[in-house]
């Protein structure tokens, strides 16, 4: 699947079915316009199914499913991918009504990538991750970030990271986060709420889904200095993407040779850094350091 950078992604289920139909293609050994002459549609559009760009009709996945290659597919392939085509069709945006604000940053399209998520990697080079962020903290980013925005517009995407912050904790995905000490020691707010932002790390770290590390700054040069990135993994076989957020627009990676590069730089970053549950120390030092 091709990269893409201003347009909105799509929902995980319909990915999922896009990429069960690449799969028996591949397989097939046919091109994707002879498929589309055996099905009767026109090549380009075949081709955004494929890539997920455009949805899909039951009509015409019947057709495909029932094309001679398609046969090597089970019954229950059959059935899962029906089952995708509905929850596409299904799938509402619950922050639709907010896409005035949204829109701008592409942050609607990421947010339809993380509910869909079933894991999420991260590196922080600058701030403490949104997921790991005190109402405080957010506030001060996000007016500091979006300078366009009025007090409410603001205060809604605050209550939107709250809302992402309650999914997490509440669910089984899996958050696995480094972040550098940079962001630990930056003064985003006045003392007393960067204290009640540093002790949030803390009692998160303790979480039973959520690992946080830091990365010291003796570390040295790494493939973060790039920059922040978040990896979310779904469900089988939907691949993986990785999102990366810019001044002016957002971007995310869906070429699997880019993945793995931001999988293998994330590895290497987990390795060096410090688990935050067995160096609470280090966090009390940061504190201690803040001025009275």
């Amino acid at each position: 699947m091709a990269q893409s950078k201003s347009t909105v992604p799509a929902s995980v289920p319909r990915r999922e079915l896009a990429q069960i139909l690449t799969d028996l293609r591949e397989a097939s050994g046919l091109t994707l316009k002879e498929i589309a002459d055996q099905v009767g549609v026109d090549h380009g559009h075949l081709s955004r199914v494929h890539r997920a760009l455009r949805g899909i009709s039951e009509e015409l996945l019947g057709k495909l499913l029932d094309l001679p290659y398609a046969h090597v597919a089970t019954e229950e392939e059959r059935t899962r991918a029906f089952e995708l085509l509905r929850a596409d069709l299904a799938e509402e945006d619950p922050y639709k009504r907010h896409s005035t604000l949204l829109t701008p940053t592409q942050y609607g399209g990421y947010l339809k990538f993380e509910r869909g998520a079933s894991s999420l990697r991260a590196y922080e080079l600058a701030l403490i991750s949104g997921l790991l962020q005190t109402e405080e903290y957010a506030t001060a980013v996000i007016e500091a970030m979006r300078p366009d925005l009025s007090k409410k517009g603001v205060a809604t995407l605050v209550e939107i990271r709250m809302q992402r912050q309650e999914r997490l904790m509440g669910g089984g995905k899996a958050f696995h986060v480094v972040i550098d000490e940079a962001a630990l020691r930056r003064p985003v707010v006045s003392a007393e709420p960067m204290r009640r932002q540093l002790r949030r790390l803390v009692e998160v770290a303790e979480h039973p889904f959520v690992s946080v590390r830091f990365l010291p700054m003796n570390t040295g040069c790494h493939a973060g200095l790039y920059g922040s990135f978040m990896i979310m993994g779904f469900p089988e076989p939907t691949p993986r993407v990785v999102w990366v957020e810019g001044l002016a627009e957002s971007t995310y990676f869906a070429k699997q040779d880019h993945v793995e590069r931001y999988a293998t730089a994330f590895d290497s970053l987990w390795q060096r850094a410090v688990p935050l549950a067995a160096d609470h120390d280090f966090v009390e030092k940061v504190i201690k350091e803040l001025p009275t």
